[in-house]
């Protein structure tokens, strides 16, 4: 009897650490796109479009150098609205939350995200210019988003 507890322990330690190993799913923890590709990488972003193997060396330059221009434009955006959103949080875990300074910090996440979209518009139209015969931005396949 304590041969077979000893074994049915042994048994549950190893399912209860290998468990988590396969806990996350096919793809999971392989990289950046779930695919093992990383920022920067040959096959990531726009780079999945077979088109941009086409490209000249100097339109690839332009589109990466707009790319970098664009995630530093949005980085800054991207650390204000953390910012405010944990300011805002703050606020409304407050005791008594004072509502006009919650609704002023919401606009100015609100604008901030405008901002953003903004941005991203203005790279798609430049992307275009760029190289017109690519797709770039929403709805174009697995690349991921730019902000």
């Amino acid at each position: 009897m304590k041969r077979i507890v000893t074994i049915a322990g042994i048994v549950l330690l190893v399912a209860a650490i290998a468990l988590p190993a396969f806990a996350h799913g096919r793809g999971r923890g392989r990289g950046h796109d779930r695919m093992g590709n990383w920022q920067g990488s040959p096959d990531c972003c726009w780079h999945y479009d077979k088109g941009y193997t086409s490209l000249t060396e100097e339109q690839r330059d332009q589109l990466n150098k707009l790319r970098q221009e664009l995630y530093d434009e949005n980085a800054k955006l991207r650390n204000d609205i953390r910012t405010k959103s944990v300011e805002l949080n703050s606020i409304l875990n407050s005791p008594d939350p004072d509502p006009e300074k919650a609704k002023a910090l919401q606009k100015e996440i609100s604008d901030l995200r405008t901002t953003m979209a903004q941005n991203r518009v203005n790279f798609e139209l430049e992307a275009r210019k760029i190289a017109p015969e690519l797709r770039f931005g929403r709805g174009y396949g697995p690349g991921r988003s730019w902000n």
